[in-house]
């Protein structure tokens, strides 16, 4: 019928435009992980980042024209992938930023404006960004700089204890195993913080070497 026909075009269209913020999303998480210890051009990688976000605005734009007077959740599965992506990649971004988690509110507003999100959407995102926060903790403490290191360990524990204390499982496809790589990427970001500690201890006990 037609209106089979209009929904698979509506299905279609959102689908490829999924696609295009799953890949950008992609791109900014690659850019921000380009923050490196020792560099000075964190504030230069943030404004790329922060414009390569603002590129996915007319997308959401799009998706929430789309479904302008449809059932959202009919759709939802169409663009479900993509978004999650860019929450991840928005949190990170925020994370890095202002060393907070960032608020469903405030992305909502700030970044998604009329395009919907479900509460499943933004809590699978954040499971996924914990492992960008694992990856960069780890990074900065191994090079010494403790205090990064820390501030995005207590992140990557704050994301923990709310997904696990809230119940989130039943919120978004796959949440069981994003809150499984969650765990293990906080027991990675904690062993190496111990190695570190240990080794640094280690340094500091051993013997002055003669010159």
């Amino acid at each position: 019928t037609f209106l089979q026909t209009v929904q698979e075009a509506v299905v279609s269209t959102q689908s490829t435009g999924s696609r295009d913020i799953t890949i950008i999303s992609k791109r900014i998480i690659f850019k921000l992980h380009q923050i490196l210890p020792g560099n000075e051009n964190h504030e230069e990688i943030l404004m790329d980042a922060s414009k390569k976000i603002r590129e996915l605005e007319p997308m959401f734009f799009k998706i929430a024209k789309e479904l302008d007077g449809e059932d959202m959740n009919r759709y939802h599965r169409a663009f479900r992938a993509g978004l999650e992506e860019f929450i991840e990649a928005v949190s990170f971004y925020w994370a890095i930023k202002h060393l907070t988690i960032i608020h469903p509110d405030v992305v909502q507003r700030e970044f998604l404006g009329e395009c919907p999100m479900l509460p499943g959407d933004y809590f699978a995102g954040l499971a996924d960004l914990t492992g960008e926060l694992m990856r960069m903790c780890i990074s900065f403490s191994s090079k010494g700089d403790d205090v990064r290191g820390f501030a995005l360990r207590e992140l990557l524990y704050q994301v923990n204890a709310g997904l696990t204390m809230s119940d989130t499982r039943d919120l978004a496809h796959g949440m069981n195993r994003k809150l499984e790589v969650m765990l293990n990427s906080l027991k990675k970001c904690e062993a190496s913080n111990y190695t570190i500690r240990v080794r640094g201890a280690e340094f500091e006990d051993s013997p002055t070497q003669p010159c």
